[in-house]
């Protein structure tokens, strides 16, 4: 088992990096083309290339790159209004010859959006197709009977992720972006989180004066939830804790 999965590993690394050389001119012309766009990036593909596609596009998005995922079943049955006129289609497929991609292509012609083709189909219909071709074909698939789509799926992964990172780099994409694109989690609060984000002020503060009786003082925690409450003097500008709320608190003697 061990050994098996040793050579999938390695067999889909090894689709990885023989994608290095053949880096041409092509994927500059795909990356200038989707900077020039006026409008989004659709990304389309079928099957296994239908779930990379749906990643590259959220990649793309999060990263300063308008775009969004189009079914290709889905688009020939009307989803193509979600094309329009200044975008431009990453159309993925590892032959080439997909029936749903391929029927797209006359739609996409006539609306005018530049095609790039993301295929291991040099010759295909696709490549002949699309405006810039990207070749992402492997030698072969991790699959002992060569037919499920693993070593290609991985290599068409990463040339998305190669994509979408030149492209954050060409754009100046910068720390404070990224994080406009996820306030959301444990990164949203790392990035964007401040302490006036947390603080509280004007009625939230729990506030008493000094000559509160223990059960207003036990209310004004309760209502504003904080766990504790401020003392003021008849001025409202001295702040300290009374003495009949500092003995209710543990002795903290000798703590720094």
């Amino acid at each position: 088992m061990l050994e098996r999965a040793k050579k999938v590993l390695k067999i889909e690394a090894d689709a990885i990096t023989a994608l290095i050389g053949r880096l041409d001119g092509n994927f500059t012309g795909a990356v200038e083309a989707i900077l020039a766009c006026k409008g989004r990036v659709v990304v389309t593909g079928m099957g296994k290339s239908g779930h990379v596609g749906n990643k590259i596009a959220a990649t793309l998005a999060s990263t300063g790159t308008p775009a969004l995922f189009l079914h290709p079943a889905e688009g020939i049955h009307g989803d193509l209004g979600m094309v329009t006129k200044g975008d431009v289609v990453i159309a993925i497929s590892n032959s080439g010859e997909t029936e749903e991609i391929v029927k797209l292509l006359p739609v996409f012609k006539r609306l005018g959006v530049k095609v790039i083709a993301m295929t291991g189909g040099k010759g295909s219909t696709l490549a002949k197709a699309a405006d810039v071709t990207i070749d992402v074909g492997v030698e072969e698939e991790a699959c002992p009977m060569g037919l499920v789509p693993t070593a290609s799926t991985t290599a068409t992964l990463a040339m998305g992720d190669a994509l979408a990172i030149t492209l954050l780099d060409r754009r100046g994409f910068k720390e404070e972006d990224f994080a406009c694109f996820h306030p959301g989690g444990s990164l949203g609060k790392r990035l964007l989180l401040r302490v006036e984000d947390l603080m509280h002020t004007g009625d939230a503060v729990p506030v008493v004066s000094e000559g509160a009786g223990m059960r207003e003082a036990l209310f004004e925690i309760t209502s504003k939830k904080m766990g504790i409450t401020v003392v003021v003097d008849g001025d409202g500008f001295e702040i300290r804790m009374s003495s009949a709320l500092r003995a209710t608190l543990p002795d903290r003697s000798g703590v720094n």
